[in-house]
């Protein structure tokens, strides 16, 4: 399963490094992924500042 995983993640996140897959549930043709960033931090793209605090998350 840990291959199948590590598939997925290259093939939805192919341009991003710092992503954990956490879980991988297949069932009724719905994939739902769990996953998470495991950067120590990011720079906003708009402002240049440096965060390490969780702005967001989707469902």
């Amino acid at each position: 399963m840990e291959e199948v995983v590590l598939r997925l993640k290259e093939l939805l996140f192919p341009a991003i490094a710092d992503i954990a897959t956490k879980s991988v549930d297949v069932n009724n043709g719905i994939v739902r992924v769990d996953a998470r960033s495991i950067a120590d931090g990011a720079v906003y793209p708009v402002c240049g500042v440096r965060s390490n605090r969780v702005h967001g998350s989707y469902l």
